[in-house]
């Protein structure tokens, strides 16, 4: 394969920036879907399960009372347990996506090391996500909702909620990356989103599409739904690190983006005829 610099040199930072493109993003998530296809439809299922486990019980004991319309702290309730379920399967999809295998001594060795802070960085982030929310509803009830001052504090506010949404998407990524303290966690988070504006932006409009589809058809939850987004913020976390030059266990720059054109140069031929060598 030829690639576009010599093997005993750097490649340069416009060169890195194109890896980084939404089309490159979506390019190696999706290759890297089809590679692992049936083996993620099993870990979805399991992470599916587990979150329907949780909901499910909830209200069995009462926790979620459907008689009881908005239960804030129910919802984060359940939210929080939610969360502490998917850990393991998170961890395996990440696995996947980035070491292209998973093993059960990796993800327990990883639980070990990420799970606690994984709950603390979601718990924190869903109640602001919460906090948000409810500020939202609030300000809707208010009967001079038609002031222009209202409709400032609700734009505020939804910008804040949409921000701390694309941030809490990368954190686990971040987590499952580098192993940053928890304070760190947030600040990268932040400064990632931050500066990949519009790409953030657009995976978050093409995550919440796709939300929106998995609604439509209930079904597809027990196939890809879970697995679909964060699979999708994994592989964008990874090319977004590639701006700073940094890759997963430090990988070699060249051996990586080396991999990286393989991806580039994959079409339709394997899809239709996998078995025929390139």
């Amino acid at each position: 394969m030829d690639i576009l610099f010599p093997s005993d040199e750097l490649p340069s930072e416009v060169y890195i920036f194109s890896y980084s493109r939404w089309q490159d993003i979506l390019r190696s998530w999706f290759w890297r879907y089809y590679d692992h296809f049936f083996s993620l439809i099993f870990y979805n299922f399991c992470w599916f399960s587990s979150c329907f486990g949780v909901g499910w019980l909830a209200g069995l004991f009462g926790i979620l009372n459907k008689n009881q319309h908005w239960n804030w702290l129910a919802i984060y309730s359940v939210y929080v347990l939610e969360c502490a379920v998917s850990v393991p399967w998170a961890l395996s999809v990440f696995k996947i996506f980035i070491e292209d295998t998973v093993s059960f001594s990796e993800v327990w060795a990883g639980l070990r090391l990420h799970f606690w802070k994984a709950l603390a960085s979601s718990t924190l982030s869903g109640l602001v996500l919460l906090l948000a929310l409810y500020n939202l509803r609030f300000y809707s009830t208010l009967q001079v909702s038609s002031h222009l001052w209202i409709f400032i504090l609700m734009g505020f506010v939804f910008t804040v909620f949409l921000y701390g949404l694309m941030m809490i998407s990368y954190q686990w990524p971040i987590l499952f990356f580098q192993n940053p303290p928890l304070g760190k966690l947030f600040y990268r988070s932040f400064l990632i989103t931050l500066d990949t504006g519009p790409n953030s932006l657009f995976l978050l409009f093409f995550s919440a599409f796709a939300v929106f589809f998995f609604v439509l058809g209930p079904f597809l939850w027990f196939f890809t739904g879970f697995v679909f987004v964060f699979s999708l913020y994994v592989v964008a976390l990874e090319k977004h690190l590639l701006r700073y030059k940094i890759t997963y266990k430090d990988k070699s720059m060249i051996d990586f983006l080396k991999l990286m054109d393989i991806e580039r140069q994959r079409g339709w031929r394997d899809i239709l005829k996998p078995w025929e060598p390139r």
